[in-house]
């Protein structure tokens, strides 16, 4: 059996681990009144999160475009190939939008934003109302249909270690 290379494990488990965080701090923190402990600190870990992200799919990317990224040929079916190809792709698109609209509309009043009291993140431009409106929404229902992918992806591996009984989930292991 051949595995991924550490530095993908890494990142596919990295991502993992806060693609999880900034789901379930998201749900949570909407829900926060001002009177709670985490009203203020939830959302600034959840920008922290974000930007961690952001900064871990930019690697990712570019060892996609570069072909850094080895692609190890599964024993999988053609409509599956096509299907976790497909699946892939759409975590690229949805991580991608949800990164990008969740610093536009942390940015979105045209001030910077500064995280834990040192890290100054830049904003681009202002947005109003309505498109800071928009932007909210497609990052929660975003997420939301990422979290389906989340689990097809899921389904998936468990599929392939205990129905196919072949190496897939053992190689990002």
């Amino acid at each position: 059996m051949q595995k991924y290379t550490l530095t993908t494990r890494i990142i596919h488990w990295l991502s993992a681990l806060l693609i999880f965080f900034m789901f379930i701090s998201g749900w949570y923190m909407v829900e926060l009144d001002y009177y709670s402990p985490w009203y203020n600190r939830l959302p600034e870990l959840h920008y922290a999160f974000g930007m961690a992200l952001m900064f871990v799919w930019f690697i990712k990317i570019i060892r996609l475009l570069t072909g850094t990224q080895k692609k190890l040929p599964p024993p999988v079916k053609p409509f599956e190939r096509i299907l976790s190809q497909l699946t892939q792709f759409l975590f690229y698109v949805f991580v991608v939008t949800l990164v990008i609209t969740g610093y536009l509309m942390m940015t979105a009043d045209g001030q910077s934003k500064i995280l834990f009291k040192s890290i100054n993140l830049p904003a681009f431009t202002q947005f109003s109302g309505p498109v800071v409106d928009t932007m909210g929404w497609v990052h929660e229902y975003g997420a939301y249909i990422l979290m389906v992918f989340v689990a097809l992806h899921v389904i998936g591996a468990v599929k392939h270690h205990f129905i196919d009984k072949d190496d897939t989930l053992k190689r990002i292991l």
